[in-house]
């Protein structure tokens, strides 16, 4: 995932300390450069996604968890072997996903939270990842989908463009 806004205003202002201030020769050219990195340090702590991109992100994520919670339940009836497995991840997930929301960005930043975290759990609760249409196979399929939700939703901003020596 890319970084967040915070880490990424944060970044920049150490590279402007660390890398450009040094290298102006013209005392007003570093001052105004100083104020740049305040600056972006005031802006890192005072960084919040706007509410609506939360809300719609996590409604994504939400419904991308109902269906893994549609195949668990498919998972506790046709897996008698594993059944309290499935049962149990199943109970965590609908815990996590009937918990109340407050309506307000810390509210939806925690339920975000919330979502990686079960997600986090239901991926090793799957177990190694099998063919698509035996065992666990549809399971990893609709968590698949639901990472990808998660991920859509973090990096709403697109990805980060990193120069080609980056990947060296």
């Amino acid at each position: 995932m890319n970084p967040s806004i915070p880490v990424i205003l944060r970044t920049l202002k150490a590279s402007l300390e660390e890398h450009v201030i040094p290298e102006l020769e013209s005392d007003f050219a570093r001052g105004q450069a100083g104020q740049v990195a305040v600056t972006l340090e005031w802006l890192a702590q005072g960084w919040q996604e706007p509410l609506q991109r939360l809300r719609e992100g996590n409604e994504a994520i939400l419904r991308a968890l109902g269906d893994v919670e549609a195949e668990l339940q498919r998972l506790t009836r046709e897996d008698p072997a594993q059944q309290g497995h499935w049962r149990a991840a199943g109970a965590a997930l609908r815990c996590a996903l009937e918990l109340p929301v407050e309506d307000t960005a810390g509210g939806h930043e925690a339920e975000r939270e919330r979502f990686f975290n079960v997600l986090d759990d239901l991926v090793i609760a799957a177990g190694v990842p099998v063919g698509r249409e035996a065992g666990a196979g549809p399971l990893w399929t609709r968590l698949q989908q639901a990472l990808d939700a998660l991920t859509k939703a973090e990096t709403y901003l697109g990805p980060i463009p990193l120069p080609p020596h980056h990947w060296r």
